[in-house]
């Protein structure tokens, strides 16, 4: 069995079923096992740090985490490494979505930005994290005022189907801008562009290379479209079984659900050898 030094967790749908959730305890038993027995813990998700944070927290991550689906490698200090999309590169995804009823936001910064149209509940619940939390989502009435509140590039755009009768056109449209980004599914609903190049698979290499380690003793846990990459540059990459199926493709080994504590399950397997 090859050692472990490395793990790298996804959040949503991988260390919680929805939004709002505790890691289970079980889980968390496991996390802080692998932790107490040498191997580097982070996390890899498609989110700004604001809304990660409270799982930072929780898991008690002190090594750099890999945000924006690996456009920004950072701790809460600083960042490590940031790959974006020049801010105004951006404004040809929000002009071929615009009118469509997709809802379109710029993450930027560590803060995310919207008009006043694409205003959408769902989501701004899922990226308010508590009564206490910040709220990152800037809005203003037209884009041109909120590229005017952005005074930096760009880590990634989200455009997300509020319906699906939409997801389609969600798609085809995604399709136009093949080879000018990179473009993952995080969930059914939405697509995801990042910078050419740009993935949790490029972060995670970015990240083991900072630690010094090996590519083979990296172990990667996800479940979204966006962490395909990841699962294939880690030496084991494992999906949830409630994985979308082109991330269970991807992966050398399919875990438990994520309501049944798959995680700890793969940990005890590649880590522990159980």
């Amino acid at each position: 069995m090859q050692e472990i030094k490395l793990l790298a967790l996804d959040i949503d749908g991988t260390l919680i079923a929805d939004m709002g959730m505790n890691v289970a305890p079980r889980d968390m038993d496991a996390i802080e096992r692998a932790r107490a027995a040498g191997v580097y813990v982070t996390i890899a998700t498609g989110r700004i740090l604001e809304t990660a944070k409270r799982w930072i927290h929780a898991l008690r991550i002190d090594i750099p985490v890999i945000i924006c689906n690996g456009a920004d490698i950072r701790d809460e200090e600083k960042s490590w490494f940031r790959d974006s999309i020049p801010k105004d590169a951006t404004r040809d995804i929000m002009a071929a979505y615009r009118g469509t009823g997709q809802k379109r936001y710029i993450f930027s910064d560590n803060k995310i930005y919207c008009t006043r149209d694409d205003y959408y509940q769902v989501l701004f619940d899922k990226w308010q994290q508590g009564e206490e939390a910040v709220f990152p989502v800037v809005i203003r009435d037209t884009e041109e005022e909120m590229y005017r509140a952005m005074y930096t590039d760009a880590e990634k755009v989200l455009v997300w189907s509020p319906s699906t009768e939409l997801e389609p056109e969600l798609r085809e449209i995604a399709r136009t801008f093949a080879g000018k980004y990179n473009i993952v599914r995080g969930e059914a609903r939405n697509v995801e562009f990042n910078k050419l190049g740009v993935s949790k698979g490029s972060g995670l290499k970015k990240l083991a290379e900072l630690l010094r380690v090996p590519p083979e003793q990296v172990m990667a846990v996800g479940d979204g479209g966006n962490d395909v990459e990841m699962l294939r540059a880690a030496g084991v990459g494992v999906a949830m079984e409630n994985a979308m199926e082109e991330a269970k493709d991807a992966a050398d080994y399919i875990t438990a659900d994520v309501r049944e504590c798959g995680v700890a399950q793969a940990i005890d397997r590649f880590v522990f050898g159980k």
